[in-house]
C-alpha cells in the first residue's frame, strides 16, 4: 500500500507495512484529529490487498479471531494496550485502526542498548501491571516478547499484538488453528505442549524470558539450534539460573526468575506477585537517569513520579556491578515455608471451606504456601499434591477453569502408575474427573470430556475395595453437567454402578 494513499475515506498511510504473526501493521495519519494511528489488516498471506484485488480469501476463523482482536482493543484500550479508533469488516476490508505508541519496540531497543539492571527492572514492572489488568479482565495475550513491548518515547511501556490473545471464559471459542500460538523462544511449555486453555501463568513465562534475556543479554536456550530442539528444552531442560551468566544479583531476584521460568504454571507466581516481588528494585523520584543513556529511558516515569514506586536511586556504582538497590520480598522456601503439621492443618481447613462456604481466605491461604511446600517435599509428595488438588478445586469454583484444568492434570501426571486401590490412586481419579469438568465447556469438548469421565467411573466401580466418598460424589457431580449437555442416556447408565456417595 503506497504511502500517501488514502483509506477508507479517512486515514491517509504514511509508512509500512511492519508484519506481525497475524497481520500487516500501516502506520497512518488521522486528519480528523491529526494524531497518527496504527491500521492493521489480516496477515499477508491471508489477505494479500485490503483493497480487494485479488489474495486468498480469509477463513471464517481468520475473521473471527480479528474480530476478537478489535473486541480486546476496545475492552482493554488505555493504560499500556493501545486504545482503539476504528475497524471495518465491510466491503471485504478487514482492519481496525489504533493508537499508533512513537518509540520502540523492546526487541529494536535491544540492538542498541544493553540496559542496566534498574531499566530492565522499569521495563518488566510496567508490563506485570499491564498483564495484571488484563488478566483481571479475563485475557491471556499468549505472546509476549520483545517485539510485542513498545517503549514509549517518554518511558511508558505498552503491550501490542492481541491476535492471539486469549480469553480465559471457557465457554469462548478457540480460533486457533495450526502450530502452537506464540514465539519461539518465549513460549511456556504448557502451549508448546498444546494446552488449549493456558492460564495467565503463561504470559508470565514469557515475562520472564524476556527479563532473562534483558539481564544477561542471553536467551533462556541458545538460539542457534533448530526450533524444534528449543522447544524441546522449554518443556524438558531446567531453565539456567541468572547468576550463572551475572555476578553480584541478589538470590531473591534469581529464586523469582527462576520460579517465573518454571515448567508448572501452578509454581509460578502471578503477574501482580511479581510485579511486587521487583517493586524495591525501581528507582524513587528524583533518582539520576541511567548511564550510558537509553533512548526510550523506560526508568523515566519512575525517575519523574508519574507512576507510583518503592525504589531508591540507581547509583551510578549500583550500575555498574548490576545489583539492586534493596531485595526484592520474594518468599525463601527454607525459611518461611509451612510446617508438615501448618500444611496438614490448612489442607483441612480449605477443605472445610470449599465444601460450606466455597474459596475463601484458607484456600488463597494454601495457593500462597503451595510453591514452597513443592520447593520442600518435592512435587510428588502426597500432601503436597492433595494441596495442589484442593487449589484445582478452588480455581474451579471461582470459575478460573483453565488454571483449575492445568492443576488437575498436574496431579494425575505426577501420580500416573499409582497402584490401584491406594489413597494416591484415588487422588488420581479425582484429579482426572476433574479435568474432565474444565473441559465441558470448550467448544465440543463435551465429548471427550465425557470419554475422560467415562473411563473413571468404569475404573471405579471395577475396584473391589470402597471408592472414597468425595471421588463418588466428583463422579456423580460431572455426569450431571455431562448430562446437561446431552449425554443423559450414557451419563444415567453409568451413574448406575457407582454406589451412593
Amino acid at each position: 500500500m503506497e504511502s500517501g494513499r488514502m483509506f477508507a475515506g479517512r486515514f491517509e498511510i504514511s509508512g509500512g507495512p511492519r508484519s506481525g504473526g497475524m497481520g500487516s501493521v500501516y502506520r497512518a495519519l488521522d486528519p480528523t484529529t491529526g494524531r497518527t494511528v496504527a491500521v492493521k489488516f489480516l496477515a499477508r498471506a491471508v489477505w494479500e490487498d485490503p483493497f480487494g484485488h485479488g489474495g486468498v480469501r480469509p477463513s471464517a476463523n481468520d475473521l473471527k479471531r480479528f474480530e476478537r482482536e478489535r473486541a480486546m482493543h476496545e475492552r482493554l484500550g488505555g493504560q499500556g494496550v493501545p486504545r482503539l479508533v476504528d475497524y471495518d469488516f465491510a466491503c471485504g476490508r478487514p482492519y481496525l485502526v489504533t493508537e499508533f505508541i512513537e518509540g520502540k519496540d523492546l526487541r529494536d531497543f535491544l540492538v542498541v542498548h544493553r540496559p542496566t539492571l534498574t531499566a530492565s527492572v522499569a521495563v518488566i514492572v510496567q508490563v506485570l501491571r499491564i498483564l495484571t489488568r488484563v488478566h483481571a479482565a479475563g485475557v491471556i495475550h499468549r505472546d509476549v516478547k520483545p517485539h510485542n513491548i513498545v517503549l514509549a518515547d517518554d518511558g511508558a511501556v505498552h503491550l501490542v499484538d492481541f491476535g492471539i490473545a486469549l480469553p480465559t471464559d471457557p465457554d469462548a471459542t478457540r480460533h486457533t488453528e495450526g502450530r502452537t500460538p506464540g514465539s519461539i523462544g518465549y513460549k511456556a511449555p504448557e502451549i508448546i505442549l498444546g494446552e488449549r486453555n493456558p492460564g495467565p501463568a503463561a504470559d508470565v513465562y514469557g515475562v520472564g524470558c524476556t527479563l532473562f534475556r534483558l539481564v544477561t543479554g542471553e536467551h533462556v536456550f541458545v538460539m542457534s539450534s533448530p526450533d524444534h530442539m528449543i522447544e524441546r528444552h522449554h518443556c524438558e531442560t531446567p531453565a539456567p539460573r541468572l547468576d550463572t551468566f551475572v555476578d553480584g544479583l541478589s538470590s531473591d531476584l534469581v529464586d523469582l526468575v527462576a520460579r517465573m521460568l518454571d515448567k508448572d504454571p501452578a509454581a509460578r507466581p502471578t503477574a501482580a506477585d511479581a510485579q511486587s516481588a521487583l517493586q524495591p528494585l525501581l528507582p524513587g523520584p528524583g533518582a539520576p537517569a541511567p548511564h550510558p543513556v537509553l533512548v526510550p529511558d523506560p526508568t523515566a516515569p519512575f525517575r519523574a513520579g508519574t507512576t507510583a514506586t518503592t525504589g531508591t536511586a540507581d547509583t551510578p556504582a549500583r550500575q555498574a556491578v548490576g545489583i539492586g538497590h534493596r531485595r526484592p520480598t520474594v518468599r525463601r522456601p527454607s525459611a518461611n515455608g509451612p510446617t508438615r503439621a501448618g500444611l496438614r492443618s490448612l489442607i483441612v481447613q480449605t477443605e472445610i471451606e470449599l465444601t460450606e462456604r466455597g474459596p475463601g481466605t484458607y484456600a488463597q491461604r494454601l495457593v500462597r504456601c503451595l510453591p514452597d511446600a513443592r520447593n520442600q517435599w518435592g512435587g510428588h509428595d502426597p500432601e503436597v499434591l492433595r494441596a495442589l488438588l484442593l487449589c484445582a478445586d478452588a480455581a474451579r469454583l471461582s470459575g478460573d477453569w483453565p488454571g483449575a484444568g492445568t492443576r488437575y492434570r498436574a496431579v494425575a501426571r505426577e501420580l500416573a502408575g499409582a497402584a490401584s486401590g491406594t489413597a494416591e490412586y484415588f487422588l488420581v481419579l479425582e484429579a482426572r474427573v476433574g479435568a474432565a469438568e474444565c473441559a465441558v465447556p470448550e467448544e465440543e469438548g463435551a465429548h471427550g470430556a465425557l470419554f475422560a469421565w467415562k473411563r473413571v467411573v468404569l475404573e471405579a466401580s471395577a475396584l473391589s475395595q470402597e471408592v472414597p466418598d468425595r471421588v463418588v460424589r466428583r463422579c456423580r457431580e460431572v455426569g450431571q453437567e455431562l448430562a446437561e449437555w446431552g449425554h443423559a442416556e450414557v451419563v444415567e447408565t453409568l451413574l448406575k454402578r457407582l454406589p451412593d456417595a
